[in-house]
């Protein structure tokens, strides 16, 4: 990989510079890529592909794109009909067709003409969406690539991108999704991006950084603000997804938007606004567009708390005090958000009482450790929300949930108030990113 660093291969580069910064030594992985006989390979996401099931002439494809990656960024994603599109640019603009099995036309197709199958554009995408996906994944265990290009373990990518929906998705792609029947507005989640890019420059927290910039941004009608770098930056970072990329890869691995506990609650918000307003207004949705119910919201929000336990374990080194702090914020959210959504979704299936409200779901009804498992595993900085989680266990003893539920969140904040006990703890003043809560009792 060149020494440095070149708009396109941003993705790439980012995940370089956070190993580097990690402590992580890359060469035993430079050896395996180099070694045409190894029966696996790694990609630039850090996932490990299985080679074992492809021919010769593509187990080289698919080493030459993860070896030397190809320089891309994502531009916009849409969904037209029943295809999922994705525009990408390297030289020149790409555009790669997802579509369902069993159609007229390929279920994978790329505009770039290649005469190698799978091309490497349709890899690169595929390692991504891969990685965004499979909530179940061990990050240590191989995946099986597959002739078409993709992980074996993702099954249909075009039923994999329509199960976690495309916003969703294009969230942690970085990239916009085009809705041909509303205006080209702004893109509230670059905003959100930028301003965790600047404020990183600045040393200061995201929520804090300059409000009369994101509070209410306007892009102007050109990029350049005379007397304010910070806004003319912010402005070149929505207007140019190059610039953005590259800005992205220069970040360090400790910098906000790089945090994976962030980015796992900044995903719990986008999968709670759409389940609430699937739940006010059920959208006509295609028949192969899951629907953004009780089911859906509780597979992102499970596979989230399976993303904290796995960044918590899958690592060299424990939890630096800031990122167990992070992990412990975004799963207190995850809770409120569940806990205050004790009520039947009007839209839900008919079966069980558990497949219309999210909180029968994933608490109530059963105990699977929902998220009290993985605060037992952060105790210091859970102490540091034990005024929220005493509402929530407050709450919870309203509504109801399995006796070794709640003696599970009773030892947990015991084991809370004795570390806290002659620190002064102050009450938190971190809200929770969730829709104000106006929870029923049960019955």
């Amino acid at each position: 990989m060149a020494g440095r660093t070149t708009p396109g291969n941003y993705l790439e580069e980012a995940d370089l510079s956070s190993d580097q910064e990690s402590g992580y030594d890359l060469s035993d992985d430079d050896d395996d890529e180099d070694d045409e006989t190894a029966p696996s390979v790694r990609s630039p996401t850090h996932l490990t592909y299985s080679l074992d099931k492809l021919s010769d002439e593509s187990r080289q494809v698919v080493r030459d794109v993860f070896s030397e990656p190809p320089r891309i960024a994502l531009q916009r994603c849409r969904r037209i009909n029943n295809t999922y599109a994705f525009q990408m640019t390297e030289l020149v603009t790409r555009s790669v067709r997802i579509r369902p099995r069993g159609g007229s036309s390929p279920g994978l197709s790329c505009t770039c003409g290649e005469d190698q199958n799978p091309c490497r554009h349709l890899v690169w995408l595929l390692d991504h969406v891969a990685k965004q996906t499979l909530y179940d994944h061990k990050g240590n265990e191989p995946l099986t690539m597959t002739n078409d290009g993709y992980a074996e373990e993702m099954g249909d990518p075009f039923q994999a991108i329509a199960d976690c929906h495309l916003d969703v998705l294009a969230d942690a792609l970085h990239c916009k999704v085009v809705d041909p029947d509303m205006d080209d507005d702004v893109d509230t989640h670059r905003v959100l991006e930028s301003r965790e890019l600047l404020s990183s420059l600045h040393g200061a927290e995201p929520e804090d950084f300059r409000p009369d910039i994101f509070n209410y941004p306007r892009p102007g009608r050109k990029v350049l603000k005379r007397h304010d770098l910070d806004c003319t930056i912010f402005r070149m970072l929505l207007d140019n997804h190059h610039f953005f990329q590259y800005f992205l890869s220069q970040s360090r691995s400790t910098d906000p938007i790089n945090d994976p506990f962030r980015k796992v609650s900044q995903r719990v918000v986008r999968v709670l606004r759409d389940f609430d307003e699937f739940s006010a207004a059920r959208p006509t949705l295609s028949p192969e567009e899951s629907p953004a119910d009780v089911t859906w919201a509780a597979r992102h929000l499970v596979g989230g708390v399976k993303r904290i336990n796995s960044a918590i374990y899958t690592r060299d080194r424990p939890l630096e005090p800031h990122e167990a702090l992070s992990a412990a914020r975004t799963l207190v959210q995850i809770l409120e958000a569940v806990v205050a959504r004790n009520h039947d979704a009007p839209h839900g299936s008919e079966s069980t009482r558990g497949s219309r409200n999210l909180y029968l779901c994933l608490v109530g009804d059963r105990d699977r450790g929902f998220v009290v498992d993985e605060l037992d595993l952060l105790p210091e900085a859970a102490s540091q929300f034990l005024h929220r989680l005493d509402a929530l266990h407050d709450q919870i003893g309203v509504y109801g949930a399995p006796a070794s539920y709640v003696e599970k969140l009773r030892a947990l904040l015991s084991r809370l108030r004795t570390s806290t006990a002659g620190t002064g703890l102050k009450r938190q003043t971190q809200g929770s990113q969730d829709a104000p809560r106006g929870p029923k009792r049960m019955k």
